[in-house]
């Protein structure tokens, strides 16, 4: 009996083991490139987010702060400004005897934590809410404190959003606090708050602030540190026996340690430290250079990885006569 299979039948053959040993690896190299290449943009992501996230609040949170800095002194004749200066732009001194020569004359005497402070000077006052150098770096934050009138015709507003009316006198304080939502760790979620208020008039005579001192709006989250610098234009011995001006900055307890007449302030410099609010995928660097003082952050085990940056200001103070004291 013969076959009906035809006798030139061709014989189909598939993968040798060797060839699909080959496809194989070649298909997990292609698999893990893709993954690699989702994982890095991924990263990438997550680290510009974070970049984002710290310039966006930083540089927003400046800007507002900034332009109540601006304000300072106003309404006070443009008179240059240091310690003695009545109703000076930036507050240093205060008393409730009206024979002392301060920046704040109230009744109810505003204490050291509420003025203008750097670390290692007094602070005193209601200790929840006074100036008490919050930091998440080894060196002390400090304190800003500003005054001014309104005598521009209109209706301002204040950090912390409320009005400003005409000729209200207004004395606001920029400072670190603790965050609501507490880590209970070394390093702490603080924020750069601010703290407005009024100082009105009692009698033909006196005055008390009100509203102020209390722990105020929050106006840049995630500030581990926060720091000032005065600008003076100070004078000094020439070698021909005359004199001349140079350009300083210093901490605010450098200037109030001086025992001469304390020269006029020019500018304020400040900088912060901001955080990310989400954790990053590298932790920046735990030094940072902030007035050319190198502070380290507090440590802490196991401590959450954020991405920080420092930045600076120099606001110029306008309502301070400063051409004329850099033509002196």
């Amino acid at each position: 009996m013969k076959s009906d299979i035809p006798i030139n039948i061709r014989y189909h053959q598939g993968f040798t083991l060797i060839e699909l040993m080959i496809s194989l690896v070649l298909g997990l190299l292609i698999s893990a490139a893709v993954i690699q290449v989702f994982i890095t943009s991924q990263r990438v992501d997550r680290i510009q987010n974070a970049g984002s996230e710290i310039q966006d609040s930083a540089i927003f949170g400046l800007q507002g702060l900034e332009y109540q800095l601006r304000l300072a002194n106003l309404g006070n004749d443009g008179v240059p400004l240091n310690d003695k200066t009545t109703i000076g732009g930036v507050v240093l001194t205060s008393s409730d005897d009206d024979t002392d020569l301060v920046n704040v004359l109230t009744t109810n005497e505003l204490k050291d934590g509420f003025l203008t402070r750097s670390h290692d000077m007094s602070s005193t006052g209601n200790k929840d809410r006074r100036w008490n150098g919050l930091t998440n770096t080894d060196v002390a934050s400090d304190q800003l404190t500003i005054q001014y009138t309104n005598t521009t015709g209109q209706v301002l507003q204040d950090c912390e959003g409320k009005n400003v009316e005409v000729n209200e006198h207004v004395i606001t304080r920029y400072f670190i606090a603790e965050d609501d939502n507490k880590t209970g760790l070394d390093r702490k979620n603080l924020n750069l708050n601010c703290d407005a208020g009024r100082i009105e008039k009692k009698n033909d005579t006196e005055y008390e602030h009100q509203d102020f001192g209390d722990i105020g709006q929050t106006v840049i989250r995630n500030v581990d540190q926060f720091n000032i610098r005065l600008g003076v234009k100070q004078e000094v011995p020439t070698a021909g026996g005359g004199s001349s001006y140079e350009y300083r900055d210093m901490t605010v307890k450098q200037y109030m340690d001086l025992t001469t007449d304390k020269p006029f302030i020019t500018n304020i410099k400040l900088a912060i430290l901001a955080r990310s609010t989400a954790n990053s995928p590298v932790d920046s660097n735990n030094k940072f250079d902030i007035f050319g003082v190198e502070q380290t952050l507090k440590p802490q085990t196991d401590a959450p990885n954020y991405l920080r940056r420092v930045y600076t200001t120099n606001t110029l103070l306008r309502n301070a006569r400063i051409v004329n004291i850099i033509r002196s």
